[in-house]
């Protein structure tokens, strides 16, 4: 009797095209209601349960929903919160689990943020944002300097 192949379990099943543009319009929905101020479309994005996690530039992390929307609310009432152009999404998932790991531009400068969402029965929310700063997109190397190169040793090893 031939052999089936071993049920892969759910985790590691395809993530097909259809998941995926759902996750990017979820991920693109979050910086909409950043860009737009809107905290109540903020709420919305975020898992209503479950473990949820921001790490915001420079500070804390933040573990509970509550103070989590408490500092968004908090960020978008700044009148200096900036305006963010999310760029370069690229995303990889399993049922039920996707990161979207994407370039946040700024006026002053740029981020990178991994962007996790769960689906959940009325679709993908965000369980965890993580930003921290990054070099520019077009990067020069400095040439190395003649004193920078190391000699090599000629010598036999044996």
């Amino acid at each position: 009797m031939p052999r089936r192949p071993p049920r892969l379990p759910p985790l590691l099943a395809e993530f097909d095209d259809d998941e995926r543009d759902a996750v990017l319009a979820a991920n693109r929905a979050f910086y909409k209601a950043f860009n737009d101020r809107d905290a109540a479309a903020m709420d919305q994005i975020w898992a209503p349960t479950g473990s949820v996690i921001c790490l915001h530039p420079g500070q804390a992390p933040l573990h509970e929903r509550a103070e989590i929307m408490a500092s968004w609310r908090a960020i978008m009432k700044h009148p200096e919160a900036p305006r963010v152009r999310c760029t370069e999404e690229w995303v990889v998932g399993r049922p039920g689990l996707a990161l979207v790991i994407c370039r946040e531009i700024l006026p002053n400068g740029q981020l990178m943020a991994s962007n996790l969402y769960v689906r959940l029965a009325d679709g993908w929310h965000m369980a965890s944002h993580h930003s921290g700063p990054v070099p520019p997109v077009a990067t020069e190397r400095a040439a190395p300097t003649a004193a920078a190169v190391p000699t090599r040793d000629r010598r036999r090893l044996h």
